[in-house]
């Protein structure tokens, strides 16, 4: 078994002999069906990842976490045991869940290119502004990820950029989109989605869905294959008018 395998089966998500896949798969100390051992452990993730972010990685013990969070270290053992754990659910959680949910999507074949990236988008969005600044935290973590969790964090990320340009080209190839290069476009896309991380406020006026809507039809409209009709002056103007409505409108709602 390679280390990464190692560090997500000890965290329950990769499933070991007998197991089933999934997160925290089987562990009876996790007490997934418990919510108050559920809510506690997700605070234990959160709290850890800000301490790994102000104080380093290495740095951090489970002592920082217990206190933290106002916990006994033994009553920390419940749910982890140990700080690889912590970070491997925070891996889980932020680069392999959403890239296994993306794959769900592709495998949904009775959806269209452009219904796919626009659920994509909007769930994505949805899910990162809920989960508070785990996203974030773990971006500047990335070059204190233990090895053993490097490879596990690189292919979730790689599986979701890869989902993005095959869902941008298959759109290129029925006519749903126009002509672009689709590696160009999906960094143009997961940049756009990614950033409402940085800006956004859970006490705007906006919901995550609604954020997720907006940047979904700015993307989409950028991507959207025209027909003469509207690729004349005004139809032009009319699409740029738009647009500089529709952010106005996101930048009013956030103050």
């Amino acid at each position: 078994m390679s280390g990464s395998d190692t560090a997500m089966r000890q965290a329950g998500t990769v499933a070991g002999p007998g197991q089933t896949a999934g997160p925290r798969a089987n562990d009876g100390r996790m007490g997934t069906t418990n919510p108050r051992k559920e809510l506690v452990r997700e605070q234990l993730i959160d709290i850890a990842a800000h301490l790994f972010d102000s104080k380093g990685y290495a740095q951090t013990s489970i002592n920082d976490i217990a206190r933290a969070i106002g916990l006994g270290r033994s009553a920390v053992y419940h749910y982890f045991r140990n700080k690889e754990e912590i970070l491997a659910a925070l891996v889980e959680a932020e680069a392999l869940a959403p890239s296994h949910q993306l794959q769900e999507l592709i495998e949904q074949t009775d959806l269209t290119p452009s219904e796919r990236l626009r659920r994509a988008i909007v769930d994505g969005i949805k899910r990162r502004l809920s989960t508070g600044s785990r996203f974030i935290l773990l971006a500047r973590l990335e070059a204190q990820i233990p090895e053993e969790l490097g490879p596990v964090y690189n292919k979730g990320r790689r599986d979701i950029y890869d989902f993005y340009v095959r869902c941008i080209a298959d759109g290129i190839a029925c006519g749903e989109f126009r002509q672009v290069d689709p590696k160009i476009a999906a960094f143009a896309v997961i940049g756009m989605a990614n950033w409402t991380s940085r800006w956004y406020s859970p006490s705007g006026a906006l919901s995550p869905e609604q954020i997720g809507e907006i940047i979904a039809d700015i993307a989409m409209h950028g991507l959207t294959a025209r027909d003469s009709a509207v690729r004349n002056d005004a139809g032009i103007r009319n699409a740029l008018q738009g647009l500089r409505e529709q952010v106005d409108w996101l930048e009013r709602n956030l103050k």
